[in-house]
């Protein structure tokens, strides 16, 4: 910034009053970069000094939405800049307007203006939208995991999720069945086909998401995973009573007191004859402790072992025979420096404890 240094006049193709005739001395960061904008932004259009209002020439140009905010919901936070993702590119295409406003004006009311009007049955006709909506929900969650924000900024985070996450489920297209985090769905009133494989459906029942199946296939793995090497141990054992014990300890020393069973539940529920047999209790019981969607019928669908062991199985058959239905399009997303990201920071409210991201 100082008065030799023509990079910056010769990047914005004129020469700025500010470092020809202006002393830097004594000035702030901020007072140098508000004074900056000024002169840029009278250049460009003309408006006089006395004219100039803070806010509508931070970037050098006056940003316009195109979202017509008529009649729309006001959200909390839904114009702070501060926590914006900065993952995010603009796709330099204008087919969803609102999310065009997000990434140009770095405003959440946008975005959440977007998920309302989203059309989620053609969003496959959308891959560069729908993967900026991803990254944008991505981003969020990793500010939370990465533990740099203050108290007040993950409320607002928090919230910014929460409310993405009462848009999507009230808009999303209802299937007949109820999806569950375990890659488990509740079907009722299931009116069967004429076909082998229903022939012993009961109309409520438990089985996995069609839509991803691979969900209930990882999970399952996973679990099993983190159980395979106590297994071996006790795998040539042929007293249940032995095996029940053994597994017991295992599970009191390994997970959370808050991610096991109760005693009774422990010596009743489970079956401890093998692996797969162990892992299936603990994903039944696991699942029967979820809380069901408030719009979800009243009728209650336990999972057991004999139930979730069923439904793996047949996952295994499936995968063999359609292995693309288990391909996972992963998105990744990095934290990032705000400021070298950014270039200048745009400053708000909060000023610097948002360049620590």
């Amino acid at each position: 910034m100082g008065e030799d240094d023509n990079g910056l006049r010769k990047t914005i193709g004129y020469s700025n009053k500010f470092w020809k005739n202006k002393s830097q001395k004594g000035m702030t960061d901020e007072q140098k970069l508000q004074e900056f904008h000024k002169d840029e932004h009278a250049a460009r259009y003309g408006a006089k000094t006395s004219k100039y209002k803070r806010g509508s020439a931070e970037l050098g140009w006056k940003i316009v939405a195109r979202t017509d905010l008529k009649g729309e919901k006001r959200y909390r936070w839904g114009s702070l800049k501060d926590l914006h993702p900065p993952n995010l590119a603009n796709p330099l295409t204008c087919k969803i307007p609102s999310l065009i406003d997000f990434l140009d004006t770095r405003q959440p009311k946008y975005f959440f203006y977007t998920l309302k009007n989203w059309d989620f049955e053609k969003e496959k006709d959308l891959p560069v939208e729908t993967n900026i909506l991803y990254k944008a929900l991505l981003y969020w969650r990793l500010m939370l995991f990465t533990g740099d924000l203050d108290e007040k900024q993950q409320k607002i985070v928090k919230y910014y999720l929460d409310t993405s996450n009462k848009i999507i489920t009230a808009r999303m297209p209802m299937s007949d069945f109820w999806p569950y985090g375990d890659g488990l769905v509740h079907y009722y009133y299931y009116k069967k086909k004429d076909t082998y494989k229903d022939r012993n459906k009961e109309p409520n029942f438990i089985s996995f998401n069609p839509e991803c199946p691979y969900i209930f296939f990882n999970y399952f793995n996973e679990i099993r995973a983190r159980l395979s090497s106590y297994a071996r141990e006790i795998e040539e054992e042929k007293i249940l009573k032995n095996k029940e014990k053994y597994w017991i300890k295992i599970f009191k020393t390994i997970f959370e007191k808050t991610e096991i069973p109760n005693q009774v539940t422990l010596k009743t529920n489970f079956n401890y004859q093998n692996l797969d047999l162990v892992v299936s209790s603990y994903i039944a019981w696991s699942h029967n402790k979820l809380k069901p969607n408030k719009k979800e019928p009243q009728i209650q669908i336990f999972a057991t072992w004999k139930s979730i062991y069923s439904i793996f199985k047949e996952l295994e058959v499936l995968k063999e025979s359609s292995s693309d239905l288990f391909d996972v399009e992963e998105i990744a997303v990095e934290k990032v420096d705000y400021e070298s990201t950014l270039g200048a920071p745009v400053y708000t409210v909060w000023t610097k404890k948002n360049f620590d991201l």
